[in-house]
Protein backbone atom coordinates (compact mmCIF):
# COMPACT_ATOMS: atom_id res chain seq x y z
CA UNK A 1 0.00 0.00 0.00
CA UNK A 2 1.39 3.25 -1.22
CA UNK A 3 0.00 7.01 -0.35
CA UNK A 4 -1.10 8.37 -4.43
CA UNK A 5 1.51 11.39 -3.41
CA UNK A 6 4.26 9.50 -3.55
CA UNK A 7 3.12 7.18 -6.48
CA UNK A 8 5.55 7.92 -9.14
CA UNK A 9 4.86 6.67 -12.64
CA UNK A 10 8.20 3.88 -11.94
CA UNK A 11 6.26 2.57 -8.65
CA UNK A 12 3.13 2.39 -10.53
CA UNK A 13 4.61 0.25 -13.40
CA UNK A 14 6.85 -1.46 -10.55
CA UNK A 15 3.55 -2.24 -8.32
CA UNK A 16 1.48 -3.10 -11.42
CA UNK A 17 -0.84 -0.32 -10.73
CA UNK A 18 -3.26 1.33 -13.52
CA UNK A 19 -5.02 4.16 -13.04
CA UNK A 20 -7.42 5.44 -15.93
CA UNK A 21 -7.86 8.69 -17.83
CA UNK A 22 -9.26 11.22 -16.25
CA UNK A 23 -9.66 9.76 -12.68
CA UNK A 24 -9.51 11.96 -9.61
CA UNK A 25 -7.61 10.52 -6.29
CA UNK A 26 -8.19 12.26 -3.34
CA UNK A 27 -5.49 13.71 -0.64
CA UNK A 28 -3.85 11.10 1.20
CA UNK A 29 -5.58 8.38 -0.34
CA UNK A 30 -3.66 4.77 -0.51
CA UNK A 31 -3.50 2.40 -3.16
CA UNK A 32 -2.19 -1.28 -2.81
CA UNK A 33 -0.19 -3.10 -5.36
CA UNK A 34 -2.23 -4.65 -8.48
CA UNK A 35 -5.17 -2.31 -8.17
CA UNK A 36 -6.86 -0.59 -10.97
CA UNK A 37 -8.93 2.38 -11.07
CA UNK A 38 -10.93 2.87 -13.98
CA UNK A 39 -11.91 6.05 -16.43
CA UNK A 40 -13.46 8.89 -14.55
CA UNK A 41 -13.62 7.06 -10.56
CA UNK A 42 -13.14 9.28 -8.14
CA UNK A 43 -11.44 8.37 -5.21
CA UNK A 44 -11.96 10.44 -2.29
CA UNK A 45 -9.44 11.80 0.43
CA UNK A 46 -7.76 9.05 3.28
CA UNK A 47 -9.60 6.59 1.04
CA UNK A 48 -7.83 2.89 0.79
CA UNK A 49 -7.42 0.65 -2.31
CA UNK A 50 -6.56 -2.87 -1.28
CA UNK A 51 -4.01 -5.29 -3.20
CA UNK A 52 -5.82 -6.33 -6.29
CA UNK A 53 -9.03 -4.03 -5.86
CA UNK A 54 -10.51 -2.80 -9.25
CA UNK A 55 -12.68 0.21 -9.03
CA UNK A 56 -14.44 0.43 -12.23
CA UNK A 57 -14.73 3.51 -14.70
CA UNK A 58 -16.92 6.08 -12.94
CA UNK A 59 -17.13 5.02 -9.97
CA UNK A 60 -16.71 7.08 -6.59
CA UNK A 61 -15.42 5.63 -3.40
CA UNK A 62 -15.82 8.68 -0.46
CA UNK A 63 -13.62 10.13 1.61
CA UNK A 64 -12.04 7.69 4.19
CA UNK A 65 -14.08 4.45 2.30
CA UNK A 66 -11.96 1.29 2.79
CA UNK A 67 -11.87 -1.14 -0.38
CA UNK A 68 -10.20 -4.69 0.54
CA UNK A 69 -7.62 -6.92 -1.39
CA UNK A 70 -9.18 -8.28 -4.48
CA UNK A 71 -12.57 -6.11 -4.06
CA UNK A 72 -14.68 -5.31 -7.27
CA UNK A 73 -16.50 -2.13 -7.51
CA UNK A 74 -18.88 -1.91 -10.93
CA UNK A 75 -18.98 0.96 -12.74
CA UNK A 76 -20.91 3.50 -12.25
CA UNK A 77 -21.15 2.64 -8.68
CA UNK A 78 -20.87 4.84 -5.45
CA UNK A 79 -19.31 4.01 -1.85
CA UNK A 80 -20.03 6.43 0.96
CA UNK A 81 -17.56 8.09 3.24
CA UNK A 82 -16.31 5.72 5.83
CA UNK A 83 -17.79 2.86 4.34
CA UNK A 84 -16.32 -0.49 4.18
CA UNK A 85 -15.93 -3.17 1.84
CA UNK A 86 -14.24 -6.20 2.32
CA UNK A 87 -11.59 -8.46 0.76
CA UNK A 88 -12.81 -10.40 -2.13
CA UNK A 89 -16.64 -8.64 -1.56
CA UNK A 90 -18.35 -7.29 -5.40
CA UNK A 91 -20.20 -4.48 -5.61
CA UNK A 92 -22.13 -4.05 -8.77
CA UNK A 93 -22.35 -1.48 -11.52
CA UNK A 94 -24.60 2.12 -10.16
CA UNK A 95 -24.54 0.17 -7.06
CA UNK A 96 -24.64 2.74 -3.86
CA UNK A 97 -23.31 2.04 -0.12
CA UNK A 98 -24.07 4.27 1.87
CA UNK A 99 -21.67 6.46 4.41
CA UNK A 100 -20.28 4.27 6.82
CA UNK A 101 -22.06 1.11 5.40
CA UNK A 102 -20.09 -2.36 5.77
CA UNK A 103 -19.93 -5.16 3.45
CA UNK A 104 -18.41 -8.31 4.20
CA UNK A 105 -15.78 -10.44 3.07
CA UNK A 106 -16.94 -12.31 0.00
CA UNK A 107 -20.30 -10.70 -0.13
CA UNK A 108 -22.13 -9.58 -3.56
CA UNK A 109 -24.28 -6.70 -4.68
CA UNK A 110 -25.83 -6.53 -7.11
CA UNK A 111 -26.63 -3.70 -10.31
CA UNK A 112 -28.30 -1.09 -8.79
CA UNK A 113 -28.66 -2.36 -5.35
CA UNK A 114 -28.80 0.07 -2.77
CA UNK A 115 -27.08 0.09 0.98
CA UNK A 116 -27.87 2.55 3.54
CA UNK A 117 -25.85 4.64 5.28
CA UNK A 118 -25.02 2.35 8.95
CA UNK A 119 -26.11 -1.02 7.17
CA UNK A 120 -24.20 -4.43 7.89
CA UNK A 121 -23.86 -7.02 5.49
CA UNK A 122 -21.93 -10.46 6.37
CA UNK A 123 -20.35 -12.34 4.89
CA UNK A 124 -20.73 -13.47 1.60
CA UNK A 125 -24.36 -12.16 1.49
CA UNK A 126 -25.91 -12.12 -1.52
CA UNK A 127 -28.33 -8.98 -2.19
CA UNK A 128 -29.82 -9.16 -5.64
CA UNK A 129 -29.78 -6.35 -8.33
CA UNK A 130 -32.06 -3.21 -7.43
CA UNK A 131 -32.55 -4.67 -4.15
CA UNK A 132 -32.70 -1.56 -1.70
CA UNK A 133 -30.97 -2.19 2.04
CA UNK A 134 -32.51 0.11 4.46
CA UNK A 135 -30.15 2.72 7.29
CA UNK A 136 -28.75 0.81 9.55
CA UNK A 137 -30.13 -2.65 8.58
CA UNK A 138 -28.63 -5.58 9.04
CA UNK A 139 -27.84 -8.69 6.87
CA UNK A 140 -26.39 -11.87 8.12
CA UNK A 141 -23.70 -14.22 7.19
CA UNK A 142 -24.43 -16.57 3.80
CA UNK A 143 -27.71 -14.99 3.96
CA UNK A 144 -29.47 -14.27 0.02
CA UNK A 145 -32.06 -11.44 -0.76
CA UNK A 146 -33.23 -11.40 -3.99
CA UNK A 147 -33.69 -8.65 -6.78
CA UNK A 148 -36.07 -5.75 -5.67
CA UNK A 149 -36.49 -7.02 -2.54
CA UNK A 150 -36.86 -3.53 -0.08
CA UNK A 151 -35.65 -4.14 3.82
CA UNK A 152 -35.82 -1.64 6.54
CA UNK A 153 -34.46 -1.46 9.88
CA UNK A 154 -36.49 -2.66 12.57
CA UNK A 155 -39.76 -4.81 11.93
CA UNK A 156 -38.02 -6.18 8.47
CA UNK A 157 -40.60 -6.03 5.46
CA UNK A 158 -38.97 -7.87 2.25
CA UNK A 159 -41.24 -7.02 -1.11
CA UNK A 160 -40.51 -10.20 -2.95
CA UNK A 161 -41.80 -10.79 -6.99
CA UNK A 162 -45.04 -11.54 -6.02
CA UNK A 163 -45.99 -10.86 -2.45
CA UNK A 164 -44.89 -8.75 0.54
CA UNK A 165 -42.92 -10.73 3.24
CA UNK A 166 -43.69 -9.27 6.87
CA UNK A 167 -43.38 -10.26 10.33
CA UNK A 168 -46.89 -9.45 12.02
CA UNK A 169 -46.16 -10.52 15.46
CA UNK A 170 -42.59 -10.92 16.62
CA UNK A 171 -43.63 -12.74 19.53
CA UNK A 172 -45.46 -15.35 18.18
CA UNK A 173 -43.70 -15.76 15.05
CA UNK A 174 -45.95 -15.17 12.63
CA UNK A 175 -45.10 -14.37 9.23
CA UNK A 176 -47.16 -13.08 6.74
CA UNK A 177 -46.79 -13.63 2.48
CA UNK A 178 -49.42 -12.26 0.52
CA UNK A 179 -52.57 -13.71 2.06
CA UNK A 180 -51.06 -16.61 4.23
CA UNK A 181 -50.38 -15.98 8.04
CA UNK A 182 -48.26 -18.87 9.75
CA UNK A 183 -45.83 -19.18 12.48
CA UNK A 184 -42.31 -18.81 11.03
CA UNK A 185 -41.99 -23.06 11.85
CA UNK A 186 -45.11 -23.72 10.32
CA UNK A 187 -43.63 -21.63 7.15
CA UNK A 188 -40.08 -23.74 7.64
CA UNK A 189 -41.73 -26.70 7.50
CA UNK A 190 -44.55 -26.32 4.80
CA UNK A 191 -43.07 -23.95 2.44
CA UNK A 192 -43.64 -25.71 -0.61
CA UNK A 193 -47.07 -27.31 -0.06
CA UNK A 194 -48.27 -23.80 0.47
CA UNK A 195 -46.21 -22.57 -2.46
CA UNK A 196 -47.81 -25.50 -4.80
CA UNK A 197 -51.11 -24.44 -3.17
CA UNK A 198 -50.84 -20.66 -4.02
CA UNK A 199 -49.45 -21.75 -8.06
CA UNK A 200 -46.00 -20.17 -6.89
CA UNK A 201 -43.46 -21.51 -9.70
CA UNK A 202 -40.33 -23.23 -8.13
CA UNK A 203 -38.37 -20.57 -8.30
CA UNK A 204 -40.45 -18.33 -6.75
CA UNK A 205 -41.07 -20.72 -4.02
CA UNK A 206 -37.16 -21.04 -3.60
CA UNK A 207 -37.09 -17.39 -3.83
CA UNK A 208 -39.40 -17.11 -1.11
CA UNK A 209 -37.70 -19.96 0.98
CA UNK A 210 -34.72 -18.06 1.19
CA UNK A 211 -37.25 -14.99 2.78
CA UNK A 212 -38.44 -17.26 5.52
CA UNK A 213 -34.85 -18.60 6.37
CA UNK A 214 -34.43 -14.77 6.95
CA UNK A 215 -37.06 -13.90 9.27
CA UNK A 216 -36.17 -17.65 10.97
CA UNK A 217 -32.48 -16.18 12.04
CA UNK A 218 -33.47 -12.81 12.52
CA UNK A 219 -36.79 -13.71 15.61
CA UNK A 220 -35.41 -17.44 16.62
Amino acid sequence: MIKFKDLTPELMKEMCITIGSYASIGDNASIGRDASIGDNASIGGNASIGRGASIGGNASIGPYASIGDNASIGRGASIGPYASIGRGASIGPYASIGGNASIGRGASIGRGASIGRDASIGDNASIGGNASIGRGASIGRGASIGPYAKLKKGLITISGTQHTVSIYDPASRLLKIGCELHNIDHWLKNYAEIGVYNDYPPGIIEEYKRYIDLFAVTYP
